[in-house]
């Protein structure tokens, strides 16, 4: 019994001003939206060369619960390839594929007519049967009914193989969440030795927990955090007890090492930017981090020439973080505004990775009234 687990493909996921300029369907998109396209395109490639017994999809095929038509018709497309190669495929939904309010409904709906593809969104634990192999799938659960799903993750006995898919981090495991505020945990004492494997998602890092607990990570790079991951599936050999991690080829993502402008002039600042960019960075997303360079170093420097160094990277990002200390602020120059007011404007101004903004905002807003109700 051969399987492939897959997961956190994100597919619509859009980042950076960049648009795709190659000619073919993809003209004129965001090239990062095309990027998580192309990874998922070559998965679909590489998984019809293995032709496994099944496809474990462990959670967030979509970057978001309504994504694009666009995205839906490509995912739809791409899971048409697979189903009439006959091979069976599980997806769970993930808690960014999962709506806030159910009664909304779910896209995944849209996968039921398709031969071969099983898709568990339903917000409950469900058992599936392929061939000789029992699929416990937990989809993502908002809130303790989670805790109950966990329970029915045990041996039923019913087939030779029987594995499990959850999309949570880990108890005690910090590097495996994500910080998203709607995240499930689970505890460890459910990832036991008794099924054969566990197949986890959330976290975008590919990482064997145990002999049969993995997660395959994502199938794409979608934060600098991931800058040194590989990215791919896995696929796993249930009689052998064996597992192979497979690389996918995505683009390269670039977190340079900091500079520390603390005792540089303006000039030798963009000696070190030109000795830091001395590489290839063709079609890669580059960040860049300088840290304490005064406020006149900053104001003196050559922002034109600066971003011409960056120039062949597909996204470049150079980060400037002012010494604060140099800067003296003069009583009733300015004034500052309400707490909720610069928490409001602080969301606008800096982008956050995979977090739904306008929820961290009425939890935020929430959190400081009732600071300041307690304050009184």
């Amino acid at each position: 019994m051969k399987i492939i687990h897959v997961a956190d493909t994100h597919l619509g996921y859009s980042a950076y001003r960049k648009v795709c300029d190659e000619d073919g369907p993809f003209k004129g998109l965001n090239q990062r939206e095309v990027d998580t396209y192309l990874s998922f395109k070559k998965f679909v490639d590489r998984a019809l060369e293995l032709s496994p017994d099944v496809v474990l999809h462990s959670g967030d095929l979509f970057d978001s619960v309504r994504p694009s038509n666009r995205a839906l018709a490509f995912a739809l497309e791409q899971l048409v390839r697979l189903s009439e190669a006959d091979i069976p495929v599980v997806l769970i939904a993930g808690n960014h594929s999962t709506p806030r309010i159910r009664e909304t409904g779910s896209v995944f709906r849209l996968f039921e007519h398709l031969p071969n593809i099983t898709p568990v969104y339903k917000g409950a634990y469900e058992q599936i049967s392929i061939d000789d192999l029992t699929v416990h799938a937990i989809p993502h659960i908002d809130g303790e009914a989670f805790k109950g799903a966990l329970s029915s993750l045990a041996r039923c006995g019913k087939t030779t193989y029987e594995v499990a898919m959850l999309h949570s981090g880990v108890v005690g495991f910090k590097e495996f969440r994500m910080n998203e505020f709607n995240e499930q945990i689970v505890d460890s004492c459910y990832l036991h030795d008794g099924l054969d494997y566990i197949a986890m998602g959330h976290y975008h890092g590919h990482y064997n927990i145990t002999d049969n607990v993995s997660y395959s990570g994502s199938t794409e790079r979608f934060s600098f955090a991931e800058a040194n991951q590989a990215k791919g599936f896995i696929y796993i050999d249930l009689e052998a007890k064996t597992r192979d991690f497979i690389e996918l080829p995505v683009r390269p993502m670039l977190d340079l090492p900091c500079i520390d402008g603390r005792r540089l002039d303006a000039l030798s600042l963009t000696a070190e930017i030109e000795s830091r960019l001395d590489l290839d960075l063709n079609g890669a997303i580059v960040r860049l981090i300088m840290r304490n360079i005064p406020r006149s170093v900053y104001e003196s420097l050559d922002f034109k020439r600066i971003r011409r160094l960056g120039s062949d990277a597909m996204h470049f990002e150079p980060r400037f973080e002012i010494d604060r200390e140099k800067i003296s602020i003069q009583a009733g120059s300015a004034s500052i505004s309400s707490l909720e007011q610069e928490f409001v404007s602080f969301l606008k101004r800096y982008p956050i990775e995979h977090v739904d903004k306008d929820a961290l905002r009425v939890q935020g807003l929430e959190y400081l009234k009732r600071g300041m109700e307690g304050s009184d």
